[in-house]
């Protein structure tokens, strides 16, 4: 959530001379803004979407690439937003008083029934899924290494997790099959440090 009554910018300030709380659920704030800036350029009813549960560094969801044995896991989900079923790597929100690596690990158990053991278990850092829109980060981890303990827990669309070769992998990115920003930007992250030879799947 946005705190104080202005952004401090050199360039442009923007003052939000109210923030309107619209509607809510069980995850997410939902607000319209009224913001201008100083060049006189306004907005009356900004957009704005706040989970509720927002942690260090406004860290509200974590991400993680399965990869193991050179294959990159998946999940396949069905999307009401989209009205489609999408590939893309386990993710969700970080519960109340939980650590990102906790939720990570977590998330990873619920959706992939996969445990990693912290030696296994790095970051590749953080995005902003959509900043014009969305008060939030995602903390991306890698999990280089893990066994299957359980299986897939029940959610809503959720149909199966699966492992694909890494070149199958990116022709589903190239024919557009995949989709998912926190997917598409984790393999970048990832295939950058590989190349700054930081990780090692």
């Amino acid at each position: 959530m946005i705190s104080g009554n202005q952004f401090e910018d050199a360039e442009a300030q923007i003052e939000i001379v109210a923030h309107r709380l619209m509607c809510e659920n069980t995850k997410y704030f939902v607000y319209f803004d009224h913001i201008i800036d100083k060049a006189g350029d306004e907005v009356k009813n900004y957009l704005i979407v706040a989970p509720k549960n927002a942690g260090k560094n406004l860290v509200t969801g974590v991400a993680i690439l399965p990869i193991t044995d050179g294959r990159i896991g998946l999940i396949r989900i069905y999307r009401p937003a989209i009205r489609d079923f999408s590939w893309e790597i386990p993710h969700g929100f970080v519960d109340e008083g939980e650590s990102d690596y906790t939720s990570a690990l977590r998330e990873m158990l619920e959706e992939t029934g996969m445990i990693v053991t912290a030696q296994n278990f790095s970051s590749l850092g953080y995005i902003t899924p959509d900043s014009g829109v969305l008060a939030a980060r995602v903390h991306l981890f890698l999990a280089a290494a893990g066994h299957v303990s359980q299986g897939v827990q029940r959610e809503l669309g959720l149909r199966e997790f699966r492992f694909f070769p890494v070149d199958e992998f990116e022709m589903m990115i190239n024919r557009s099959e995949i989709q998912d920003t926190f997917t598409l930007a984790a393999w970048c992250k990832y295939q950058l440090l590989q190349k700054a030879g930081s990780h090692h799947a």
